[in-house]
């Protein structure tokens, strides 16, 4: 488990096949290890959802 919140650091986020949902078109799921919000970029890759925090600052969330 430890080797997969490293790879997770390192940007090697794996999808939950289980929580792939559909949104606008495209589809939207999280990281197995983190919960990294994740979107389907094109098929078969994931990139990490970037989500504004309430209007508070520049900051990400995940």
């Amino acid at each position: 488990m430890k080797l997969a919140h490293i790879s997770c650091a390192f940007g090697r986020h794996s999808v939950d096949q289980s929580a792939i949902r559909r949104v606008h078109g495209g589809h939207v799921g999280k990281c197995r290890t983190c919960a990294t919000p994740l979107e389907e970029s094109s098929p078969f890759r994931w990139t990490k959802l970037h989500i504004r925090d309430a209007g508070l600052g520049g900051r990400f969330l995940g």
